[in-house]
């Protein structure tokens, strides 16, 4: 793309501490790419010479760092075409920057799991003594109790570890007393939160000289994406960066601070140039996503704020504005609301707007979106949607049991954990009209009955992983014999889509709660889909990968950050509503002293706050903005329309009348690639090769398999073999005796009972003695051990993986060596695609080629080598490419073959199995 003077000026800042202020739609991920690729392409022999590794750039999400990492890819091999290495360049969070460090650098944590935010209120839950739940009170005395009161105390603890504190003050207080409790489990465990993920990176960093000297001599250059939302633990790791020496360009828009209520601090960005002298600063006003109108009213809407940074944001005209594009209306109650807002919805479909290349598109379904502010008051919309039969999806864990066969599902564990009738489990399945008989529904549910009585018989003579959760889910999807293409009006994916996200939900809990008796744990599982689940599963706390079926999204406004669609609704716009009131009940102003956190106004957010949520939501859209308020009857709470509501109807381009969209010209409706830049890993690839359907079940929708006791053997032979290369690369002696401290130190399976335990310690000590003992005089020839590479085939496709070990043989000639315990047996074939993959990686990296590929049986100190077949490598790229092709076109066919089937945890989930 042409760019302007200011992005022109932005491209061009190789040297020094750069703020560049991005409006909304301002083409920033452009800029940041051909930015970082002018630093790669000056001459070695100047001053700021860059290579990819010492480029480090962050972003707030994953899906964003791959966005980010391909645009910088295409741009880095348009100026310098030879270059190698770029997989060494970090693009991606700050957590997985600080998990990268603490895994490669820190040894004892690369056993650590990581936990997500449910899994953490489950771990608090289970152990409220060891955890200092339950230790704690509140500032009046109160003591906190499990459940009702975990999530607070969350919430302390995160404040308490990612604020600036004034520690004096908390000497006395039971939750900071608890602080220390927590982090001692979490070491107990081998767990890493989130927040614990940078508090031990920023140990690591300020404590470990070594470390800080590596780095130092390897980072130049620190972008951060988005740098408003970051927090105060968050810019103390920038700031530690910067201290070594790194320039630091950060790239924001303090209109687009929106996480205060997570204690992200705006004064981050209003005072950057303060705290990073000297520093540059670049604005980037032009937008280059919407129309005119939606330029101005978003512009306007913003200029209400006093506290900001001053700049005008500015159309390019990058959609045409029409006449009726942006309404705002008002109704009588929610239910007329909703109801306009699917009629509108049918009138729009097929309506045409412009693409990314300017050309005309009839829009469909996935173009609209509806922004709440808060999940919670979207039902009038949902039933409204169903019963015009619009396909819609909820984004997010949090709104799962909206979709009524996610319901169907909990209603199904609630009788099993005897919270529930069969009559109201086959009352909830039956309204979610599947496809499947009433008769297979009753005597499947029956079926379950028995299947709970026997476990209640059983319960004290069976292990853990018997009546285990996710097995019985599937093995109930099977027995119905549910199929995508049995579920009638073409809603076979959303059904799936929602099936495969309570699959996950249960991953979460039995993660925590796998070894619970039977009995209780179902009976927990219960009380967590009945209490908890709902709540816990906070804005953003599962992000969508691939899947975007064909359907309306319905997602709060904090969860569309950084996304788009050609038509939003923003409904709901009431007093109290949005702007939102601040919600009653205990918070974490009732268990910490409001005046121990500097700064701690931010958390309870304030008008201004509410209206950079609104501005957001505005500039999601692209072309048409329908702004809507209804007062709920009976309720004075949600009476009276917001004042952004009054604020929008000031702009000449907003319309205070119902549009006729059918005079306007129809065409075929084009669903929008939900998939631009493809980045795989080898583990989605297998399931690819193998069967695309069962690509599409495990990796898109996201069915998990049940949990499997010796889970976790393969990965911690591969950690304690990783410590071990490293030695040996650093040229540190090599002795067999290492083995059972390299065991004891790498070890995790945390599903495994103690008998299975014992036995898996002395096998994997006795694999790496034999190791040791067999290959010990290659260790002076490993080049590389844990290498990421990534492999760039084209067409936005790029697959990423982690080589095992590079060596030279005898005649000097490559190696690239793949490590196989028996947890990761695969056919041949895979595992021969896999290493294929590795060498054009290791091409890529190093710019030399690979001579040979290798897999090393562990079990059996078996070494298999093939030399590098460049057609092989050729088939490989190809089918890769089809992945990726599939993708975009969300054609996933099976491959139905009795062997593959066989090996298939979903082969039942599948109308064409073999």
């Amino acid at each position: 793309m042409a760019l302007t003077e200011k992005q022109l000026e932005a491209t061009q800042h190789l040297n020094g501490n750069l703020q560049l202020i991005a409006c909304a739609g301002s083409g920033k991920t452009e800029v940041v790419a051909q930015l970082i690729a002018n630093l790669l392409a000056k001459k070695s022999g100047e001053s700021h010479a860059a290579v990819p590794a010492n480029v480090v750039a962050f972003t707030f999400t994953e899906k964003a760092a791959a966005e980010l990492k391909q645009r910088i890819t295409d741009r880095t091999l348009e100026l310098t075409p030879d270059i190698i290495g770029l997989a060494e360049m970090f693009v991606g969070t700050i957590h997985g920057f600080c998990l990268t460090l603490l895994k490669d650098e820190v040894p004892e944590f690369a056993k650590y799991e990581v936990l997500s935010d449910v899994q953490q209120t489950l771990l608090v839950d289970r152990t409220s003594k060891k955890s200092g739940l339950t230790e704690a009170t509140k500032l009046d005395g109160q003591p906190l109790h499990r459940y009702t009161n975990t999530h607070v105390y969350i919430q302390a603890l995160s404040v308490l570890r990612e604020s600036d504190c004034n520690f004096e003050m908390l000497k006395n207080n039971s939750v900071f007393a608890g602080l220390e409790k927590y982090r001692t489990l979490l070491h107990e465990k081998g767990y890493l939160d989130y927040t614990a993920i940078i508090e031990e990176a920023i140990h690591a960093l300020e404590s470990d000289e070594h470390l800080r000297g590596r780095l130092k001599q390897r980072l130049k250059v620190v972008i951060v994406d988005e740098y408003q939302d970051l927090n105060p633990i968050q810019e103390r790791l920038v700031q530690l960066l910067f201290e070594l020496g790194a320039d630091v360009k950060v790239v924001g828009d303090d209109d687009q601070t929106i996480y205060q209520w997570r204690g992200s601090d705006v004064q981050n960005i209003l005072t950057f140039k303060d705290r990073y002298k000297p520093a540059d600063d670049i604005r980037l006003e032009d937008n280059f996503r919407s129309s005119d109108g939606i330029v101005s009213v978003a512009d306007f809407i913003i200029r209400k704020n006093k506290e900001r940074l001053e700049k005008t944001m500015r159309s390019t005209r990058a959609q045409v504005y029409e006449d009726g594009d942006i309404v705002a209306l008002q109704f009588d109650t929610p239910e007329a609301e909703a109801a306009h807002i699917a009629e509108t919805c049918r009138a729009l479909r097929g309506t045409y707007v412009l693409d990314q290349e300017g050309q005309r598109r009839a829009i469909s379904w996935s173009d609209m979106s509806v922004l709440l502010r808060a999940n919670v008051s979207g039902e009038p919309i949902r039933e409204a949607l169903r019963a015009a039969g619009i396909p819609f999806v909820s984004v997010g864990m949090n709104a799962l049991f909206d979709a009524v066969e996610a319901e169907a599902a909990r209603q199904l564990f609630y009788l099993m954990g005897n919270g529930a009738s069969e009559e109201e489990v086959l009352n909830a399945w039956i309204k979610a009209d599947l496809g499947v008989s009433e008769k297979v529904l009753k005597q499947t549910i029956a079926d379950f009955v028995v299947t709970r009585e026997k476990m209640v018989n059983e319960s004290d003579q069976v292990r853990f992983a018997v009546y285990n959760i996710q097995r019985q889910f599937i093995a109930f999807l099977e027995t119905i014999e549910l199929t995508e293409e049995k579920v009638p009006a073409g809603r076979g994916e959303t059904v799936f889509y929602n099936l495969a996200k309570f699959s996950q939900l249960i991953s979460d809990f039995e993660a925590i709660n796998f070894h619970s008796a039977p009995v209780q744990k179902y009976e927990s599982f219960r009380d967590f889909l009945k209490y908890q689940a709902e709540r816990v599963y906070e804005v953003g706390a599962i992000e969508e990968n691939f899947i975007s079926p064909d359907a309306v999204q319905i997602v709060t406004v904090h969860k569309a950050k950084g996304l788009q669609w050609p038509v939003v609704f923003v409904p709901q716009l009431v007093r109290n509503r949005f702007p939102g009131k601040r919600q009653g009940g205990l918070s974490v102003w009732h268990l910490l002293p409001q005046e121990s956190v500097i700064g701690q106004a931010r958390y309870l957010g304030s008008i201004e706050d509410e209206r950079r949520l609104f501005y957001v939501a505005v500039t999601r859209s692209q072309k048409h903005l329908h702004m809507t308020t209804a007062p709920t009857p009976g309720n004075q709470l949600y009476a009276k329309p917001s004042e952004f509501w009054f604020d929008v109807l000031e702009s000449k381009y907003v319309k205070r009348r119902t549009v006729d969209y059918a005079t306007r010209e129809h065409g075929e409706p084009q669903p929008r690639s939900s998939v631009a830049d493809v980045v795989l890993t080898f583990s989605d690839l297998k399931y690819f090769f193998e069967c695309p359907y069962q690509f599409k079940l495990r990796t898109l929708y996201g069915f998990n398999a049940p949990l499997a006791e010796a889970l976790g053997y393969g990965k911690s032979l591969h950690d304690a073999l990783s410590e071990l290369h490293a030695r040996a690369i650093e040229g540190k002696e090599i002795e067999s005796g290492m083995a059972k401290e390299l065991v004891e130190r790498h070890m995790r399976v945390p599903y495994a009972y103690p008998e299975l335990r014992r036995t898996l310690m002395a096998s994997a000590e006795k694999v790496i003695e034999q190791y040791i003992e067999k290959r010990k005089a290659e260790f002076n020839k490993i080049e590389f051990s844990e290498k990421n590479v990534e492999v760039r085939l084209g067409d936005g496709v790029t697959v990423a993986g982690r080589i095992d070990l590079v060596r030279s043989r005898d005649t000097d000639e490559i190696a690239i060596v793949d490590l196989k315990s028996s947890e990761d047996s695969q056919p041949q074939e895979l595992t021969e695609a896999q290493l294929h993959i590795y060498a054009l990686g290791y091409r890529d990296l190093t710019g030399k080629n690979a001579d040979y590929v290798e897999t090393y049986e562990l079990d059996k100190q078996n070494r298999i080598s093939r030399p590098v077949d460049e057609v092989f490598v050729d088939d490989v790229k190809a089918r890769v490419q089809d992945a990726a092709s599939a993708l975009r076109k969300n054609e996933f066919p099976a491959n139905p073959k009795k062997q593959i089937c066989g090996r298939c945890d979903f082969a039942r989930l599948c109308a064409s199995r073999a």
